[in-house]
């Protein structure tokens, strides 16, 4: 497979996940907001400023809209804005432009999958958000990026450029997932008796439907909802298809089937990095993340997941090592 190739396939990929993960971080945070109404007003900065630090975002938004950052802006920002080159409008119009590149190598429902999301996504607004209603657009979001996968999982051959995709898919879904976690940092309770209280307990919970894992919590982690157990579950959870350790392992196999390219220490490089992430993650302790730091870790965590994609990039993109 041409680098090149690999290339685009894998930013499709991240692209889209990238799309449903802000649609996420939005919508936990609108959730948040809800909780937080009795004490703040709606559009208190605080509520919607999360958004655009968790995302490494601030300094664009705040060039682009100034110092207030009102829900309106914020949404405009994340969601539609294409000048923010992590919105969901930008990251849609650029897989679609990635796909165009590579058509003649993608099948022709997985590129009507995504050109009819691109052309009903495209001159949507932030009056269109709030007349839909916040759940329901951000449902609707959802939904199409994972009709995506879903076309691709049952479409694309499970050769290399397979392979590319399911990597660029789990590496930004674990970053994305730890900020997601981070958001909650973000978040001023009323004061320091609310840790453990009913309203940080509605809080989390809220981050754990947003991974769409509430669910899955209950059943596996039987017992109260408090910030060790959830931070535990979305981080090393070896069985949840959103919690970090799972989408590195999942990257890591993916590096192995894709092979060790030409023998260039680029490649070795990038195979020991997301292999001593997961060796990390699956011997960490989620109480001693969280006293030593939780949203420090998690930008740890981000950092390391971006070394493993400069890796991949100079172990089979850069340098053209692609396996044939």
């Amino acid at each position: 497979m041409l680098s090149r190739v690999a290339n685009l396939i894998y930013w499709i990929a991240r692209y889209l996940e990238r799309a449903e993960n802000t649609a996420r971080i939005v919508e936990v945070n609108a959730a948040l907001v809800l909780d937080l109404q009795a004490r703040q007003a709606a559009d208190d900065p605080r509520a919607w400023e999360p958004l655009v630090f968790v995302t490494g975002s601030d300094e664009k938004f705040h060039e682009l809209y100034g110092e207030k950052a009102t829900e309106r802006a914020v949404i405009e920002f994340m969601l539609f804005d294409k000048r923010n080159p992590s919105s969901v409008l930008a990251c849609v119009a650029t897989a679609r432009e990635n796909a165009r590149c590579i058509r003649d190598q993608l099948s022709s429902e997985l590129w009507e999958t995504l050109n009819t999301f691109y052309l009903r996504l495209k001159d949507d607004d932030f009056t269109r958000y709030a007349q839909l209603g916040a759940a329901d657009y951000l449902a609707w979001i959802k939904t199409q990026t994972q009709l995506f996968h879903g076309v691709a999982d049952a479409m694309i051959p499970r050769d290399d450029g397979w392979w590319f995709y399911d990597l660029g898919r789990h590496l930004e879904r674990a970053d994305n997932t730890t900020r997601i976690l981070d958001i909650k940092y973000f978040m001023i309770l009323p004061g320091v008796q609310a840790v453990g209280s009913a309203l940080d307990m509605v809080q989390w919970a809220s981050v754990l439907r947003s991974c769409s894992a509430f669910e899955a919590f209950r059943r596996s982690r039987r017992g109260d909802l408090d910030l060790t157990r959830v931070v535990d579950y979305l981080l090393r959870d070896e069985s949840f298809p959103r919690s970090v350790l799972y989408a590195i392992a999942e990257a890591e196999q993916c590096l192995v089937r894709i092979g060790p390219g030409d023998g260039q220490p680029a490649v070795a490089q990038a195979h020991e990095l997301v292999r001593r992430l997961r060796e990390e993650l699956e011997a960490g302790d989620a109480q001693a993340i969280i006293a030593a730091g939780l949203h420090e870790y998690l930008d740890g965590l981000q950092l390391r997941i971006e070394q493993i994609h400069e890796a991949v990039q100079r172990a089979y993109i850069a340098q053209g090592t692609a396996p044939q």
